[in-house]
């Protein structure tokens, strides 16, 4: 895609070319969701005025709301705009540093007429990532590791998402994985029905809550 819209650009007339390349080098394009769960990407209604902010380079006044409901207003350095999956996200800096913003989130853009100030070195794709990076891991902190039979890799990446990295093979023909989770009651409940395909090795505190689990299964449904 990155490729193809560089030749596109470069056929481009010369009075064209500045702003089309500072719009193909706006927006970076995430396809999977979080936890690769993916619904209808809705267009908010301030979008567009944000892409216009990020491809002319201009600071905005921005109003807010934020995950506990709290709204407030700042000015921000737009620098480029993020599709996560269904989700748009800016990436902007300001007083505190780099911060990302929902554009759906947004109640006011409205434009300072004052150039953006870009952070030395500061690459769009590059700073997504990082971010990403630091997303995922607050949103799903715990990390087991695991045991797998083949059969039930698929599965495990089906229930998990991008929260699972499959690993080697060992050597009674099980998969070596690694997991993600919000909490542990959480993972023990999203995995509890693999039940045998899957061994947790470690942490310590999933293995018990997995075997709490078996064992009320196992009084309520079990044949005596």
């Amino acid at each position: 895609m990155k490729a193809a819209l560089r030749k596109l650009v470069r056929a481009l007339p010369e009075p064209l070319r500045s702003g089309a390349q500072a719009a193909s080098a706006a927006m970076v394009v995430d396809p999977g969701g979080w936890d690769d769960r993916v619904g209808p990407r809705q267009t908010p209604p301030l979008l567009d005025a944000v892409q216009r902010a990020v491809v002319e380079g201009e600071q905005v006044t921005l109003g807010y709301v934020a995950r506990n409901r709290e709204p407030s207003t700042r000015v921000v350095h737009p620098l480029g705009l993020a599709a996560k999956g269904s989700t748009w996200y800016l990436v902007a800096d300001t007083e505190p540093g780099l911060r990302t913003f929902r554009v759906d989130r947004m109640t006011s853009v409205e434009p300072t007429g004052e150039p953006v100030v870009r952070p030395a070195g500061f690459e769009l794709a590059e700073a997504w990532k990082l971010i990403a990076d630091e997303i995922e891991q607050r949103r799903a902190p715990v990390r087991a590791r695991a045991l797998a039979s083949p059969d039930a890799v698929d599965l495990c990446r089906w229930i998990l998402g991008n929260r699972v990295r499959i690993g080697a093979a060992a050597a009674d023909g099980r998969v070596e994985i690694e997991l993600r989770g919000h909490h542990v009651e959480s993972l023990a409940g999203e995995i509890a029905g693999l039940g045998g395909a899957i061994e947790v090795l470690d942490p310590p505190g999933l293995r018990e809550r997995l075997a709490r689990l078996a064992a009320e299964l196992s009084a309520t449904y079990g044949s005596g």
